[in-house]
């Protein structure tokens, strides 16, 4: 079993908030994090329900170039 440190969990997560920032719902006028801290903790939940399967659908296209 691979072993990761918790520091590059955050670092991936954080780098794919940023990237994907569009998909996840942010207007092109807001900045990130502010557009983030102003959502309803409703829609905060579903931001980062969103996350987890871009994060998984990245994982699994990265698993099928290996």
């Amino acid at each position: 079993m691979k072993t990761v440190a918790i520091e590059d969990l955050v670092i991936g997560t954080i780098l794919t908030f940023c990237e994907n920032a569009a998909e996840l719902g942010c207007p092109k006028d807001k900045e990130v994090d502010m557009w983030f801290r102003e959502l309803p903790y409703a829609e905060q939940y579903k931001v980062a329900d969103k996350m987890m399967e871009i994060e998984k659908r990245d994982s699994e296209k990265n698993k099928e170039e290996i």
